[in-house]
């Protein structure tokens, strides 16, 4: 297929007067992993609505799998988990996945298809348990089941590790970096930050309606020209030089950490040897989603 699996194109959206988007652009690739992130009120879920055909733009354009949003032949090949869903609580899954086949009119697939969602999703063995019973957690793993009925060649997923635990988490991320390996796209937004380090190609960020930033996660994390050294302790007077040559020393329970610029790094280690300092490791700073997202949007913002 050609051309960008998602595309927005100088999207504006107000509800009355306030505006919820303002000119957002931006494009997603075939097989790419894409997190859209921005803090509470931002204009994330407003442009999924928009996206999914569930609310229409005030101007600009919209494509998504080469079709307009809404459009029978793109729904076909979408598979989406809202952030605030609800499942019929009186059926079990089977019954429930059995349903959205059925809507989908792809009842006669159900029979093996249904045993390896829920196999895929660690549900197998609750098949009888109705949906009333389960916890947050298992509703979750649910709901990502329903999104890849009709093997989608787009998931668009609204926080989908919301209600699970570590582990719970970890099978998510393994699962979407299985999807991405079988060619998926995989639109998703979310408020962990290290969740999305570990498994997004690609990363949009808005604020208040607009694309602050856009790009491969890579490029946009960069390189840290700085090292931290993590030493047993430091002599007061050492200290001071140090700092007047612009380490940063921050003294954390027993132990003191340097944070020194790249090219320093021998010239301060061996310094710290020479007064005896125990070096008990050296590395290179690393920067974060986290640092990013919070000098793009400030301090006070929850993604």
């Amino acid at each position: 297929m050609t051309g960008p699996a998602i595309e927005f194109r100088n999207v504006s959206k107000s509800f009355r007067t306030i505006p919820a988007l303002s000119g957002i652009s931006f494009e997603v690739a075939h097989g790419e992993v894409c997190a859209f992130l921005g803090p509470n009120g931002a204009g994330k879920t407003t442009s999924i609505n928009v996206l999914m055909g569930f609310l229409y733009a005030d101007s600009g354009e919209v494509v998504v799998l080469g079709q307009l949003p809404g459009d029978v032949r793109a729904k076909r090949q979408i598979g989406f988990l809202p952030e605030n869903f609800a499942f019929y609580k009186h059926l079990s899954a089977p019954q429930l996945l059995r349903f959205h086949l059925q809507l989908a009119g792809l009842e006669a697939a159900g029979d093996t298809l249904i045993p390896e969602l829920l196999r895929k999703v660690k549900l197998l063995g609750y098949e009888e348990l109705k949906i009333g019973k389960y916890s947050r957690g298992m509703v979750q793993r649910l709901g990502i089941a329903q999104a890849l009925l009709s093997d989608p060649q787009l998931l668009v997923l609204d926080e989908p590790t919301s209600g699970l635990d570590p582990a719970g988490r970890k099978e998510v991320r393994d699962l979407i970096l299985s999807l991405k390996a079988a060619g998926k796209t995989i639109f998703l937004s979310s408020h962990l930050l290290a969740e999305v380090e570990q498994t997004c190609d690609r990363v949009i960020i808005i604020d208040r309606g607009r694309v602050v930033r856009a790009g491969r996660l890579d490029e946009l994390l960069g390189r840290d020209d700085r090292v931290e050294i993590v030493v047993d302790h430091l002599p007061t007077t050492m200290e001071q030089l140090l700092i007047d040559r612009g380490v940063s020393v921050v003294h954390d329970l027993q132990v003191v950490r340097l944070t020194v610029d790249a090219a320093l790094k021998r010239e301060v280690a061996a310094m710290l040897w020479e007064a005896g300092c125990d070096v008990i490791s050296l590395n290179r700073v690393r920067n974060t989603l986290e640092d990013l997202f919070l000098k793009l949007v400030g301090e006070g913002s929850q993604p």
